[in-house]
C-alpha cells in the first residue's frame, strides 16, 4: 500500500537551523511505497524563518503569527494530506534511516504512536550527557517487534514531538493537541493516547539529534521552567493510574521539601536537630533516583551530575506548582 508521509515542523525564530533540517530531510531514505511532504508552521518568527523556509524549498509554509505551539501543531495536522504523520522541531536532525525505521511498525499497527528521546549534538556538555543518560535509560524495558527493539511498557514517557510518528486517524481520534496548554502538549497527547488504549512505543531505532538541547545548567533550569505545567500534572493524578506519576510526584515532593526546609530553619535556631533532619530530605530526594539509575545501568560517573540536574528540575517544577512562573515565554528567547 502506498503512503504519503506528512512531516510537520513547528518553528519560531529558527532561521539558523532550517538549512541543516532541510538537508537531513532531503537525505532521508524512502521505502518505495512512501512519498513525503514537509509542512512548516511558523508561529510568527522575527528572524525571517518563513521566508527562508520558502527559499530553501520546504514544500508548504504556513504562517500563524501569535499562535501557541499546540495551535501550530493542530494547524499542521489540518493541512497535512498524508495518512502517516511525523513531527520534528526545526532544530532537529533526523538520521537518514528515520523513515525506514518507522515504516514497518506503522504498516503493521494503524493505531500506534512511535518515538524516542532525542540525542544532543556531539561533543556533549556535562549537562547534555547526563540528561541524555537519564532519558535513554529511565524506561528501557526492551522487547522485539518485527526484528526491532521497542519499549511498550509506559512507552508514552519516551515520546515527544521532537521525534514522533503516528497515523493521522490517531491524531483525529485524540482530538489533536490541547490548545489550552502553553507547553507540555506533546507529553499530554502521548499520555491521553495511553489512557485511550492506543499503543505508544519507544523505538530506539528512531534516531534524531536535537541541536537545541540546553548546554548549560542555567539553560537547563530555564527549559524546565518552560516545560512545567500544572494542568498536565493534575490530569495525571485525576486519571487514577500509577503510570505517568513519576515527574508530578517528584515535583510535589520537592515542593514539600522546600516548604519543610523553610519551616525548619527558624525551628533549628531554637533546637538544632529540628533543622538538621528536614535539611536532609531534599538531598535524599535527588540522590535516591540518581543512585538507582546509576546502579541499574552500572554508570556511576553520572551520579554527581544527575544529582545537580534533578535538584534544578525539582526547583523549576516547584516554582511552577507554586504559581510563580505563569508567563510561558520560550526558554530559548535569550538566544534570539
Amino acid at each position: 500500500m502506498a503512503h504519503l508521509v506528512s512531516i510537520i515542523v513547528v518553528a519560531f525564530n529558527e532561521a539558523r537551523n532550517l538549512r541543516r533540517l532541510y538537508a537531513a530531510l532531503a537525505a532521508l531514505k524512502q521505502p518505495g511505497n512512501c512519498r513525503v511532504e514537509v509542512i512548516l508552521v511558523d508561529g510568527g518568527s522575527l528572524d525571517g524563518t518563513a521566508e527562508l523556509a520558502r527559499r530553501t524549498g520546504f514544500g508548504k509554509v504556513i504562517e500563524a503569527p501569535g499562535a501557541s505551539i499546540p495551535a501550530c501543531r493542530n494547524r499542521g495536522l489540518k493541512e497535512a494530506a498524508g495518512d502517516w504523520i511525523a513531527f520534528l522541531d526545526a532544530d532537529c536532525e533526523p538520521a537518514s534511516d528515520w523513515l525506514e525505521q518507522a515504516a514497518p511498525l506503522l504498516e503493521k499497527d494503524s493505531s500506534a504512536i512511535l518515538g524516542w528521546p532525542v540525542a544532543p549534538p556531539s561533543p556533549m556538555t556535562w549537562v547534555q550527557a547526563a540528561w541524555h543518560f537519564h532519558w535513554q535509560n529511565k524506561n528501557r524495558i526492551l522487547e522485539e517487534s518485527d526484528g526491532r527493539q521497542v519499549v511498550r511498557r509506559e512507552g508514552f514517557r519516551l515520546v515527544t514531538t521532537r521525534n514522533m510518528w503516528l497515523h493521522k486517524t490517531v491524531a483525529e481520534q485524540l482530538g489533536g493537541f490541547d490548545e489550552r496548554l502553553a507547553t507540555g502538549e506533546d507529553t499530554d497527547f502521548a499520555f491521553r493516547a495511553h489512557l485511550a488504549g492506543i499503543p505508544v512505543l519507544g523505538v530506539p531505532g528512531l534516531r534524531v539529534v536535537h541541536h537545541g538541547e540546553p548546554a548549560t545548567l542555567l539553560a537547563f533550569f530555564r527549559q524546565q521552567l518552560w516545560h512545567a505545567n500544572r494542568l498536565s500534572y493534575s490530569r495525571v493524578f485525576q486519571s487514577g493510574q500509577q503510570a505517568g506519576r513519576h515527574a508530578p510526584l517528584f515535583s510535589l515532593l520537592f515542593a514539600a521539601g522546600l516548604l519543610l526546609l523553610a519551616l525548619a530553619i527558624p525551628a533549628g535556631l531554637v533546637w538544632p536537630p529540628a533543622g538538621w533532619l528536614p535539611a536532609l530530605f531534599l538531598p535524599a530526594l535527588v540522590a535516591g533516583p540518581a543512585a538507582c539509575l546509576c546502579l541499574k545501568m552500572r554508570q556511576f560517573r553520572f551520579f554527581p551530575a544527575l544529582c545537580v540536574l534533578y535538584f534544578a528540575y525539582g526547583l523549576a517544577r516547584a516554582i511552577d506548582l507554586a504559581g510563580l512562573h505563569q508567563e510561558k515565554k520560550s526558554w530559548k528567547s535569550a538566544r534570539i
